[in-house]
């Protein structure tokens, strides 16, 4: 399979930095076998073809090609092209060992101590690559204190809480950190495909990962809370530290799918995942970390990392997993949700008419 980048896709994702990276190691958990999880069985992918390589290729026609390609319905016609394209490819396997690290506290229900809450936070970060530009020191070491060495000290605290708030919790409560998420969503994949315990007694995902803690936040957003059962939990936690709720500010960014929570969504789980918002001072400190810390060596403890503000983003999942632990009903989608209809979750009820 080759694949043409869209003109759509170019202007997001510039080709040249897709072909740097174009013979980097991949990887993927293994099968007791030995061979690598495949996403698209049947389906190899040969290549990318560029914007101005599609040209060659195609000559004039390529233009008419890229426009009806975005239609929904298009329909393509076979066509002899002018010259004849023989690739040759060559693959090695090499293993690699990574753990991904489960706690439990069990609930006290017995019935819905059955059921499970998972709360999740990726362990790793990208390693070590080159050099960070203008570093005179030549710092190669990604340190990762926001993404997510943050993340992992607020599941922990989360942990704390509840073994000491003196209330068990009626379900049971799974702290998951996992491993390879920068390379794939690859440790929370591994666990959803091989749970600890069975796959229908999860019935949801709080997922903690990289909230910038620069700033003091006036606001917070939360992926997927709209789309089950748990947004109105979500409101009511949020509302409890003194802030609000805001649309996602970078829908463009798809981050709802690009964080360990999603491989729960893709079996059927409701999942939400909260960042810092970006009102007042929001804004630029965000705009800041992306531009000038996001995986790179300077994403350390020398940021102006506020630790309160780390309290409040604990204390509200905190109150998030509390209410799904405790709650009378296992969340579920919003009846008709993308989400919960292509993965077939647990689908709450359309509303009656009026």
């Amino acid at each position: 399979m080759i694949t043409l980048e869209s003109p759509r896709t170019a202007k997001a994702r510039p080709f040249a930095r897709s072909a740097q990276f174009y013979d980097a190691a991949r990887m993927t958990w293994a099968n007791p076998d030995g061979t690598g999880k495949v996403d698209a069985p049947g389906a190899p992918s040969l290549g990318t073809v560029s914007v101005a390589g599609a040209t060659k290729l195609f000559g004039a026609s390529w233009k008419a090609i890229a426009k009806q390609a975005r239609s929904d319905n298009a329909k393509f016609r076979s066509a002899p092209l002018a010259g004849t394209l023989t690739v040759a490819t060559k693959t090695s396997f090499a293993p690699a060992a990574s753990s991904n690290v489960v706690g439990v506290i069990p609930g006290t229900d017995p019935v819905l101590g059955k059921e499970v809450v998972v709360l999740s936070a990726h362990l790793d970060h990208i390693g070590i690559t080159r050099p960070a530009n203008g570093a005179k020191d030549g710092d190669a070491l990604n340190n990762g204190a926001l993404d997510n060495a943050i993340g992992i000290a607020s599941l922990i605290e989360e942990a704390k809480r509840f073994t000491t708030s003196g209330k068990a919790s009626k379900r049971t409560l799974i702290f998951l950190a996992v491993t390879g998420e920068e390379k794939g969503l690859v440790g929370s994949d591994y666990f959803t495909n091989h749970p600890t315990v069975p796959l229908a007694n999860i019935v949801a995902d709080v997922n903690l990962d990289m909230p910038i803690l620069t700033y003091k936040f006036e606001d917070m957003v939360v992926f997927g809370a709209e789309r089950s059962t748990l947004g109105p939990i979500v409101q009511t936690a949020v509302a409890a530290i003194g802030v609000g709720l805001s649309p996602d500010p970078m829908p463009e960014e798809g981050i709802f799918v690009r964080s360990d929570h999603f491989r729960f969504v893709q079996k059927g789980i409701p999942a939400v995942f909260l960042w810092p918002g970006q009102k007042g001072p929001g804004k630029a400190a965000v705009a800041y970390f992306m531009a000038n810390n996001y995986h790179k060596p300077s994403d350390d403890l020398s940021q102006p990392i506020l630790w309160d503000q780390g309290v409040r983003f604990v204390d509200a999942n905190y109150r998030i997993a509390r209410e799904i632990a405790d709650g009378a009903e296992r969340p579920v989608w919003n009846a008709g949700d993308y989400f919960g209809t292509l993965y077939k979750g647990p689908m709450g009820r359309a509303a009656a008419a009026k």
